[in-house]
């Protein structure tokens, strides 16, 4: 049985979804990165992250310059940017929602699977269910007598005394 992680479920608002609207549903796995770990860049491109990969590369120019300006050991200079890359590995899916929350998507739901697929299969299989109609089913099922009792929060009125007793 696989490791079960959690995924959350982002729909697109109306005017962006068009005729399809399932196709604009995009899922996020809740865990590290390791592709925004190792190359940060590549995360942000392949993921069309544009602000963040301006970010990243702004954060770099400040780091070398920083760098540079206060003199850094060399032990200092390669540590600082892993220390970064693993913080941007941990950080990434929480960038992917900020980046759909920017553009109007909504969180519909949080969910637990295995795997990315049985996410979405999970989704569709419970929204469906969801928007079917329910018919009741009255075949064969037993009617109650008028003059059983009835348990539960509401039943039957019966008239009683008032006051005190």
């Amino acid at each position: 049985m696989p490791a079960q992680r959690s995924f959350t479920i982002h729909t697109a608002p109306p005017e962006q979804a068009g005729v399809d609207a399932d196709a604009k549903v995009q899922v996020v796995q809740d865990s590290f990165m390791p592709l925004a770990f190792v190359a940060p860049w590549l995360y942000f491109l392949t993921q069309r992250m544009w602000l963040e990969f301006i970010g990243y590369c702004a954060l770099l120019v400040a780091m070398v310059v920083t760098f540079w300006a206060i003199g850094l050991p060399e032990t200092a200079r390669t540590v600082i940017p892993i220390l970064v890359s693993f913080l941007i590995g941990l950080e990434a899916s929480n960038l992917k929602r900020w980046n759909l929350a920017r553009r109007g998507f909504e969180e519909a739901a949080v969910i637990v699977a295995g795997s990315r697929d049985e996410a979405e299969r999970r989704w569709f299989n419970e929204r469906a269910s969801r928007l079917a109609p329910t018919v009741p089913n009255y075949v064969g099922a037993p009617m109650p007598s008028p003059s059983a009792p009835i348990f539960g929060l509401f039943p039957e009125a019966q008239p009683r005394p008032r006051g005190f007793s």
